[in-house]
């Protein structure tokens, strides 16, 4: 009795959806065949980027990792194209920044292999010294900041001497005061966080000294690395 009763009923059409709208789940398996099976590096850096204007959810960052990583270890090792203007390298940028989304997820920040090409990625940014762009800077002492407090990013970045290059970041004497740049309000720059200038100092004196604060720390409170020997 109650399908007749529907039957009865005139039926309202459901509203059309537009074909050009695929669903997000569909862009995310767009996005994520590039990166895996891309005829070229090309279609891995397009795949890239449009991951990091759809991916919002833990489960989609998650799914973009396990199909990115390989392309960002090798990103960052990338030199910059030859038309590259304003220094720095855009494909170290890129991978800077999505590894820097990756780390706030708790659960990709504890995977080695995430901590390997954090590691590398900020290996390859105090490498790089004054040629790295205040972004790369920044993301680089984003990224190591997770990285050294967990024990196996620790125990990477002191077998690829990250510690040993921000011991010399460090270190290093502070410009002259008349060459220094004009300094932010103080609200401005408890907001901003560690300096990340560039120039000779690269990373930056303020920034190196936070991050192995924060990597000291980590160890008196019981999470060193295991060190071999």
């Amino acid at each position: 009795r109650a399908w007749r009763s529907a039957a009865a009923k005139p039926r309202v059409p459901a509203p059309a959806m537009p074909e050009s709208a695929p669903p997000p789940t569909a862009k995310l398996d767009h996005c994520c065949g590039l990166l895996e099976r891309g005829k070229s590096d090309e279609e891995r850096f397009v795949g890239l980027l449009l991951a990091s204007k759809i991916v919002a959810a833990p489960a989609g960052l998650r799914r973009v990792c396990d199909a990115a990583l390989a392309f960002l270890a090798r990103l960052v090792q990338s030199p910059p194209p030859p038309d590259t203007v304003g220094g720095g390298n855009p494909y170290r940028a890129l991978a800077l920044s999505v590894l820097a989304s990756f780390v706030t997820d708790d659960e990709l920040r504890s995977r080695a292999d995430v901590l390997a090409c954090a590691v590398a990625a900020g290996a390859a940014v105090l490498g790089a010294g004054a040629e790295a762009t205040d972004d790369e800077l920044r993301d680089c002492a984003s990224v190591l900041g997770v990285a050294l407090c967990q024990p196996a990013g620790l125990a990477e970045a002191v077998r690829v001497q990250v510690i040993s290059s921000l011991a010399a970041a460090a270190a290093s004497p502070l410009p002259p005061a008349s060459d220094a740049a004009p300094s932010a309000a103080p609200e401005a720059a408890q907001e901003a966080g560690p300096a990340v200038s560039r120039g000779e100092r690269g990373l930056g004196v303020e920034a190196a000294c936070a991050l192995l604060g924060g990597a000291g720390g980590h160890v008196l409170a019981g999470g060193g690395p295991p060190f071999p020997g």
